[in-house]
């Protein structure tokens, strides 16, 4: 055999045994069991993998729900468990009236309050603030509402109807 072929034979072992590697620590990884355990020392829930590594689970900022990652803070917390949420198409829609409420002259307070009052829990006002913010030239919703509604009338249409949501609904 020449030295060429030495190379080459050698060259091919060694991947084959780097992807030997990357497929072993692959599924030792993916056979990992995640429960959450009671309250840690400091009053927060403990992850715990099957290996016996715990690592505490960052609880989400309930009063955020206009926050758009509101939603991935609420999945990461919850793990496993499914949670309603919003269609993009009914959050486009209720982002559309939002937008279309500020008006020259005369604003339509009753469009803002009737998109609120329908909204089931915070996640959907989380989904409602990311439709938003991308189909209306990435401005945030809670400056457009502020730029047209006075502080009694924000308190009264946007923030109260969202305090008294619930967090998030289990699908």
């Amino acid at each position: 055999m020449t030295k060429t072929m030495w190379w080459v034979i050698g060259g091919a072992g060694v991947a084959g045994l780097g992807v030997g590697i990357y497929f072993f620590v692959k599924k030792r990884k993916t056979n990992k069991e995640t429960s959450y355990t009671g309250m840690g020392n400091k009053g927060k829930p403990i992850k715990v993998t099957s290996g016996g590594k715990a690592t505490p689970v960052t609880e989400p900022n309930w009063n955020a729900a206009f926050n758009m990652n509101y939603i991935k803070d609420v999945k990461k917390w919850l793990g496993r468990k499914r949670i309603k949420e919003l269609p993009e198409s009914a959050a486009k829609k209720y982002a559309r009236e939002l937008n279309n409420a500020k008006g020259v002259f005369n604003d339509d307070e009753k469009a803002v309050e009737r998109v609120f009052r329908s909204l089931q829990d915070k996640t959907q006002v989380a989904s409602l603030s990311r439709a938003f913010y991308f189909n209306h030239g990435k401005k945030d919703m809670w400056q457009h509402l502020r730029s047209f509604l006075s502080d009694s009338e924000m308190k009264k249409l946007v923030k109260d109807p969202v305090r008294r949501l619930p967090n998030y609904r289990l699908a």
